[in-house]
């Protein structure tokens, strides 16, 4: 299974075209996007076909901000609306499976600070997802017990001529080793892509 999880900076039509084409390209199953506005997945089904679901990251602020997951083949499935907390704007991420039957999955954008994103990450994990992946706004060293970070050590932002390893991907243990890959964004947003492999 293929999955691109990426950061895509409220893009624009033409933004949103080239987003398209990319997942086109790379063939992939399944995007799991971050800051994304509600009718970008709608706009990738006009484009690509395929289902979508979008859940607002910032619902108390009236944000028309979020997550996105597009599925190329399958329905989306029933997707979770997690509360995380945080301030001054309290965050939500997606709980759902990556196939109809199969593991569950987070995707998610952390507040900025070690405190907030410690706690938030706390949060999910708690719910046991599988797979836990999004922009965690975390460049320091991570562990999480249960999970391994296969994130891949260049990181996928950039902050002059620093690499951050802003984007993760944390996997359980009871999930096959993915192969991970970062991808440069070309201009399409200011985050690259993780472009993940999955044997499932």
């Amino acid at each position: 299974m293929r999955l691109l999880c990426w950061n895509l900076k409220r893009p624009d039509d033409r933004r949103l075209a080239g987003i398209a084409g990319q997942l086109r390209d790379l063939e992939v199953d399944l995007l799991m996007a971050q800051e994304t506005r509600p009718g970008d997945g709608p706009a990738l089904g006009r484009l690509l076909g395929g289902a979508s679901a979008f859940t607002a990251a910032f619902p108390l602020r009236g944000s028309a901000e979020g997550h996105l997951i597009w599925r190329r083949h399958d329905p989306v499935g029933p997707v979770q609306p997690l509360m995380l907390g945080g301030w001054p704007w309290p965050r939500v991420a997606q709980l759902f499976r990556l196939t109809p039957r199969g593991p569950v999955a987070a995707n998610l954008q952390l507040s900025h600070g070690p405190l907030a994103h410690r706690r938030e990450l706390g949060v999910v994990a708690g719910h046991r997802p599988a797979l836990i992946a999004g922009d965690f706004n975390w460049p320091e060293a991570l562990r999480l017990r249960g999970w391994q970070d296969t994130t891949p050590a260049g990181g996928s932002f950039r902050l002059g001529p620093l690499r951050l390893r802003l984007d993760r991907v944390l996997i359980a243990g009871d999930l096959p080793q993915p192969s991970v890959r970062i991808l440069p964004h070309g201009g399409l947003s200011d985050h690259d892509a993780l472009l993940i492999d999955l044997p499932l």
